[in-house]
């Protein structure tokens, strides 16, 4: 469990070949580590290979009879990433992840789908929940290896009404 909490730790210190390295540890010490395989599924999704990370993340779910609701959260991340807005609402409306911290994505997927009144008000529940969230900050913490995928978020946010 060390080598997979470490690389995430890693990946989000803006040092994702050295976290690649820690989850591929972790996975070659136990190849059905399902965390391991979630956290390098959202790694995927971070360094532009969400197609990747939906398969890591989707086996993860499988390896994991109970999976936690931050499974289904870093899927919808991929799902997004990938264009796949739909699929991401299905998975973030899932009841394990549901009016948690992921419910911006959820936002953000309705915005992309048109929905906007469905958009804005998961933008408002989120906000009620996290009043100090804003898009420049959020983007200030997150590791994408290429701005477009972290402007696609930006977007997607400030469509669904997220403060700048």
């Amino acid at each position: 469990m060390a080598h997979a909490i470490l690389g995430d730790v890693l990946i989000y210190d803006g040092k994702p070949d050295e976290g690649a390295a820690e989850l591929a540890m972790a996975l070659r010490i136990n190849p059905n580590h399902a965390d391991a395989w979630a956290f390098l599924g959202q790694l995927k999704a971070f360094e532009g290979e969400a197609f990747e990370g939906i398969g890591h993340l989707r086996h993860a779910i499988r390896l994991n009879p109970h999976p936690p609701g931050w499974y289904y959260w870093l899927l919808g991340l991929a799902q997004y990433t990938a264009g796949q807005y739909a699929d991401a609402v299905e998975t973030l409306r899932h009841e394990a992840t549901h009016r948690l911290g992921s419910q911006r994505i959820l936002a953000a997927s309705l915005a992309r789908l048109g929905h906007m009144e469905e958009a804005k008000e998961e933008a408002r529940e989120f906000l009620a929940l996290n009043p100090d969230f804003s898009i420049q900050h959020w983007a200030s913490t997150q590791p994408f290896r290429h701005q477009a995928d972290r402007q696609h978020f930006i977007d997607g946010y400030e469509d669904a009404g997220l403060p700048p």
